[in-house]
């Protein structure tokens, strides 16, 4: 059980951060150049595989890639022009993320828009195939070979950059997500494992310490129970809960 002193602070939390401003230090600031859906889409996507290590880093190496997609991104990804960002090589371009998982990453967003016109019709198409039955991000991962090591291809992982990507398309009205996949309800988005959300969940003791009174490791399962509790919190639109734990991280660093 969440006390309601905690509730509210939550709550209180979450309407503090989700704003604006919050789009100035973050990757979802770039969806927000392009006005059609489609060209969203693909930003996001790309902005949401990169948000990994400092964010600084993070911005500097998603302006690139957009500085290459230019004003249409869509039609970068159907020339395959991206080819000649990211050759066949696995020299790194950000971090852990090869030239060759960037290229792998950009031709399956190809095959996207080339089956259903754009990535949310791709996904939409895939989600009422399956029923329902899958959550949307391992649908999303298995689109995408191995060898795309951008892409989480393990059941235990915590997913943190799809399911961000989802927040960003599923949730709205909101400042700072589009909202655009009205077809997929909110409620069963999963929080992005953060670090600034697991060290905020741990230290208010949504998530439990290791034996060992360390901070866990994220892990899907840990995912699903975090956003279980929030819904207690936020009951219809758990993944509120990721400004409130996300801001309160990125303050206190």
């Amino acid at each position: 059980m969440i006390d309601e002193t905690l509730s509210d602070n939550l709550r209180s939390l979450a309407e503090k951060y989700e704003t604006a401003d919050f789009l100035k230090k973050d990757p979802s600031q770039f969806m927000h150049r392009f006005s059609e859906p489609v060209e969203q889409e693909i930003v996001a996507l790309i902005s949401a595989s990169l948000a990994f290590g400092r964010r600084d880093q993070i911005l500097c190496h998603v302006e690139k890639v957009l500085a290459g997609c230019g004003a249409s991104p869509s039609k970068w990804i159907l020339s395959e022009e991206f080819k000649d960002m990211f050759p066949e090589s696995e020299k790194s371009f950000y971090r852990t993320f090869s030239f060759l998982s960037m290229r792998l990453l950009c031709s399956g967003i190809r095959e996207m828009l080339e089956s259903d016109g754009s990535i949310g019709a791709w996904c939409r198409r895939k989600y009422m195939e399956d029923s329902g039955e899958a959550h949307l991000s391992k649908i999303i991962a298995s689109h995408f070979p191995l060898e795309c090591k951008i892409i989480p291809h393990s059941e235990t992982t915590a997913a943190k950059r799809l399911n961000l990507f989802l927040r960003w398309m599923v949730r709205g009205p909101s400042p700072v997500d589009l909202g655009l996949w009205t077809w997929y309800p909110k409620s069963a988005l999963l929080i992005p494992m953060d670090v600034h959300v697991v060290q905020e969940a741990t230290r208010l003791g949504l998530i439990e310490e290791t034996a060992g009174g360390k901070i866990r490791n994220p892990t899907m399962k840990m995912a699903v129970e975090l956003t279980e509790k929030m819904k207690a919190v936020f009951p219809d639109d758990p993944c509120r809960a990721d400004f409130a734990l996300f801001g309160l991280g990125v303050d206190g660093e």
